[in-house]
């Protein structure tokens, strides 16, 4: 990767820090849970510019899911709403960009979304891996599904089935559906 394909790199901040240098360590730094730099950094882009606070918004987004991912699988929905009153207020709110990077990192870290997502584009575009159709698929939603004469019955009683299903799941109304639909 060159210069010109780094963004930030030849933005300073106001305290002579190269900004893809901030971004780097805001991220480092909350995946290692070091609090105090991570807030720093993030402090320091968000005095850089209006654009730079905009690429730390996004970042900590990508960080929720990438970084976090399930474990705290409600990260990313914080990260909007922080943002979203951190827009909200005339020249943003630096509690609110504080509280975002502190969440992150001080949470459980769970890198596997970011990994799966990299691993199936590799095996992908290699050509190592394509998705399977599986027999219970091809239902009333789908062309080859109705040219076998697949209705709502084979839907209800086939298509429509979890994993991991709760426990207190109620399958009252699917077997009346089941019935109707015979």
């Amino acid at each position: 990767m060159t210069d010109e394909q780094i963004p930030y790199s030849d933005v300073v901040s106001p305290r002579g820090i190269p900004v893809d240098q901030l971004v780097s360590v805001l991220q480092k730094e909350i995946r290692r849970s070091s609090v105090d730099n991570a807030v720093l950094a993030a402090y320091e882009m968000l005095s850089t510019s209006a654009e730079v606070a905009a690429h730390l918004w996004q970042r900590l987004a990508l960080i929720a899911v990438e970084d976090i991912g399930l474990g705290e699988p409600m990260a990313p929905l914080l990260i909007e709403c922080l943002r979203r009153n951190f827009d909200a207020t005339p020249g943003g709110d630096t509690m609110m960009a504080v509280h975002a990077v502190r969440f992150l990192a001080l949470a459980r870290k769970d890198r596997t979304s970011s990994e799966h997502a990299d691993w199936v584009t590799t095996r992908v575009e290699r050509g190592e891996s394509v998705v399977t159709v599986p027999d219970y698929a091809l239902c009333v939603h789908t062309k080859a599904g109705q040219e076998m004469g697949r209705g709502l019955a084979q839907w209800w009683a086939n298509g429509a089935l979890v994993n991991d299903e709760s426990a207190t799941a109620d399958h009252s109304y699917r077997e009346e559906l089941i019935r109707e639909s015979r």
